[in-house]
């Protein structure tokens, strides 16, 4: 009971964080749906939010990956404020205890001033970590030379899951794209879901669209579940 209203208060700066990597069209499902995002920004600012902003740093252009996908006008159209990456806009983020991330670029420019977080990332296949949700989805505000990171994929995962502790996540499951992640291309790979789910633990998120979204309940979880569990940085058990 309370829906957003009991994340979200009267004069918060809320950021989100979409999933907005690739340039392609919503209906793909490599991206953050654009619904989902007007809807999600709606109710922030029906809780009272007092700023609502919106920013990714996309594998692709910026500019083009934000105007394809229709993350751009969701997010101008809905009021709220689009953080675009530049070269001022990263500090050195230190995260103790990381693996690889202990001290490195950070998208920090949008988070100035924010009381709350809140991640909105789809649900997809990728072919390096097996699949893309919520966890991953912080990827997208590290800077520097992060391809180089796809050595050890699982790892910086479970160093995403240190570094962001976030109010809230969703798992955009309103599309699957269940293969050829994650870029996709082909409406073929993408079936609908139907499906938003809300958690305070990223983890258990990701665990119900492994099982139920992605429907892979009688595969093994990627490493990734388990680097993060064995950090107590959420629970992987779902129906817990």
């Amino acid at each position: 009971s309370g829906g957003i209203a009991r994340f979200v208060s009267k004069g918060d700066v809320v950021l989100i964080k979409p999933n907005a990597a690739f340039e392609r069209a919503a209906p793909l499902g490599a991206t953050t749906n654009p619904e989902v995002l007007s809807a999600l920004i709606q109710l922030c600012r029906d809780a009272g939010a007092a700023e609502i902003r919106v920013a990714d740093n996309p594998i692709e252009s910026p500019e083009s990956c934000f105007a394809r996908t229709g993350l751009r006008k969701a997010t101008l159209d809905s009021g709220a404020r689009l953080f675009l990456p530049n070269h001022s806009a990263f500090e050195n983020l230190h995260v103790p205890g990381a693996t690889w991330l202990e001290n490195w670029p950070f998208f920090w420019q949008p988070l100035v001033g924010v009381t709350k977080v809140i991640g909105v990332s789809p649900v997809k296949d990728h072919n390096l970590c097996r699949a893309s949700m919520t966890t991953k989805n912080w990827y997208g505000l590290l800077g520097g030379r992060r391809n180089q990171f796809h050595q050890d994929i699982h790892g910086i995962i479970a160093d995403l899951a240190l570094m962001m502790r976030p109010t809230l996540v969703l798992l955009d499951g309103s599309r699957v794209l269940f293969r050829s992640g994650p870029t996709g291309g082909s409406l073929d790979d993408v079936r609908d879901g139907n499906t938003i789910v809300a958690s305070t633990d990223s983890l258990a998120a990701d665990a119900y669209g492994w099982d139920n979204l992605l429907r892979r309940q009688d595969e093994e979880l990627p490493r990734y579940f388990k680097l993060c569990a064995d950090r107590k940085l959420g629970t992987p058990d779902w129906r817990s």
